[in-house]
């Protein structure tokens, strides 16, 4: 038995390691490095090799509130990289999370509660359960606070009308996590494309991470796997449209399952507007991708065709001419997303992201109830 045992072992850290340099392939040693201390909750102090800076008397003061692997690998890392932002607290229900999170980077204050901690700061980055941001959110509007939230915004309805009703009374900033408009590729299609206001037809292609029975995101409160993983997309289709000048009158929404028991898992999603547009989206989740979520993505909008492959190649033909980009590391938005609430960067429009919002949540309520098809009237 222990032959086998120590078999399995071996078998299973040689894996690891192929996987480790597979990665370090696609987002070089730094980020990889990173992305396994976070996954091993380390304490590995990472702060010394980010002291070495010019002075910056102008940053913002953060707090974070959810130490879990994107804060680690990605929030905090970004922001503390920049020499823009300095941390001053960090928290999360699990303290041991918060603890890694503190130790690594050289955060001084981390906790379970945040309190009054409010108070502290002038920006706070909310990275929890999908359930709670809206919470998080709206205490820290009330505190003074601009707020980034990791997607999704909110997970029902109430939770929009009440994250709404708070920004209108404090006037401070909401900055939402979808990434894919910040991506290379796609900033590359949209400054070649030059007919905006032509039907486009758009199909993306994702596969996505295979969750347990029992995993939180299984969870009616957290909005199925349409809040916390098909929102990427739709909200990449709602910022395609928003490169016109007006938004179509309406979308027709029509959703193929293939189990109603899994019904957010496997899914096929298509959304046609008033103006012609085709959008598809397929999700599917049959097993563990072994290099993290993976895409592709097709456009056609008259004579241009473009094909972005999970954000490490784009080619684009417009008309007789081809052009080609290489994204390495891989580069799916992340660090541009994160920057929004800082100045001279590119930052979404409020408004679009309310009615990608409203789509997302719509989509959750058909696939609760299993509908298959519905007209989403802007």
């Amino acid at each position: 038995m222990g032959y086998f045992n120590n078999a399995s072992i071996q078998q299973e850290s040689k894996s690891m390691i192929k996987k480790f340099f597979r990665y370090v392939g696609i987002y070089g040693i730094n980020r990889t490095v990173i992305k396994s201390l976070g996954r091993l909750k380390s304490r590995f102090p990472i702060w010394p090799f980010f002291i070495f800076k010019f002075p910056n008397l102008h940053k913002k003061k953060v707090g974070i509130i959810g130490c879990g692997q994107f804060s680690y690998s990605s929030i905090t890392y970004y922001l503390i990289k920049s020499n823009k932002a300095k941390i001053i607290w960090c928290c999360d229900l699990d303290i041991k999370a918060a603890e890694s999170l503190a130790k690594s980077y050289g955060i001084k204050k981390y906790f379970i509660e945040v309190g009054l901690n409010y108070k502290s700061v002038d920006l706070v980055y909310i990275a929890t359960n999908h359930s709670s941001h809206s919470q998080y959110a709206i205490e820290s509007l009330h505190s003074g606070c601009d707020v980034y939230i990791e997607k999704p915004m909110v997970t029902d309805w109430k939770q929009l009308e009440l994250i709404k009703k708070a920004k209108d009374e404090t006037g401070k900033n909401i900055f939402i996590g979808y990434n894919r408009p910040f991506s290379p590729g796609l900033r590359k299609i949209k400054k070649l494309s030059v007919a905006f206001d032509k039907p486009f037809t758009l199909s993306c292609f994702i596969t996505g991470h295979f969750l347990d029975e029992d995993h939180w995101y299984r969870d009616d409160r957290e909005g199925t796997r349409i809040c916390g993983n098909v929102g990427h997309w739709l909200d990449l289709s709602i910022h395609i449209l928003s490169w016109r000048h007006k938004m179509p009158n309406f979308i027709d929404i029509s959703i193929n399952y293939s189990n109603l028991q899994t019904p957010s898992d496997n899914i096929a999603i298509a959304l046609i507007t008033s103006e012609g547009d085709l959008i598809n989206i397929t999700f599917s989740t049959r097993g563990e991708p072994f290099e993290g979520v993976g895409e592709t993505i097709n456009f056609q909008q008259e004579n241009l065709i473009a094909k972005i492959d999970d954000h490490r190649k784009t080619k684009i033909w417009l008309e007789k001419k081809l052009y080609e980009y290489s994204h390495w590391p891989k580069n799916v938005g992340h660090k541009e997303a994160i920057f929004q609430p800082f100045d001279k960067v590119i930052k979404r429009d409020w408004e679009e992201i309310l009615i990608s919002t409203k789509l997302m949540l719509t989509i959750t309520d058909m696939v609760k109830d299993n509908n298959k098809n519905y007209r989403f009237n802007l």
